[in-house]
Order: C-alpha cells, then structure tokens, then sequence
C-alpha cells in the first residue's frame, strides 16, 4: 500500500518539474486532482514513521499545488494580473515539487535519482 502511494507521489512530483517557463501556466488544468492525490496519499502514510514530519511536507505540498491552481485560475480570468498570475505558479510549482522531493528522500532515499536530488 506504501509503494503505490509513493507511486503516486512520484508521477505527481514528475508533472511539477515539467512545468517549465512562463507558457506553463497554460497547463495549469493538469494540476486538476493532483492535491487531492497528494492528500489520499499522506492519509496512507499516516503510519510511516521518520524521524522527520513527513505529513507536514505532504501537507506544504498540498497548500503549494491548491495555490499553484488559484494562480491559473487567476490567468484565465484576470489579464491584467497575468504576469503576476505567471510568478505565483512558477513559485507554487516549485515548492510543491520541493516539499513532494523532501518527503520521498526522506521516505525512500535509496530509490530517489540522483539527479533529482535537492543539493
């Protein structure tokens, strides 16, 4: 049951990082459930235990994707407000990808890349 939500965690942490430069934010619908996965899958994990907070990273991550879907609800609505809409996402993205990367080190270093590893 742990495996398949650190499946999960990991296809959703790889849907961040393809989010890349300003035009991202036109994609911003392929966040559509993706904080409602990332909770399911802390509630599976409720038991796991590390030594660090592993709910409050999956919890970070969550409020980051929810903000990441306000921004491009936003963009879609307000032009004026676009530019501004384009940095929050960047930013939102980002943490979320971070928080997601930080919780499956924690949970699975062995198995996390190398090349995705936080320096």
């Amino acid at each position: 049951m742990h495996d398949d939500a650190i499946a999960q965690l990991q296809e959703i942490r790889t849907l961040l990082a393809s989010f890349e430069g300003t035009s991202s934010i036109h994609r911003a619908a392929e966040l559509d459930g993706a904080a409602e996965k990332v909770a399911s899958c802390a509630a599976d994990l409720v038991d796991v235990k590390v030594p660090y907070d592993l709910q409050h990273r999956l919890a970070f991550a969550v409020k980051a994707i929810q903000a990441a879907e306000k921004a491009g609800r936003a963009h879609r609505s307000n032009p004026l407000a676009r530019p501004l809409s384009q940095v929050r996402f960047a930013l939102k993205t980002g943490s979320a990808q971070g928080w997601l990367q930080g919780a499956l080190e924690i949970m699975d270093p062995a198995n996390t890349p190398s090349s995705q590893r936080a320096e």
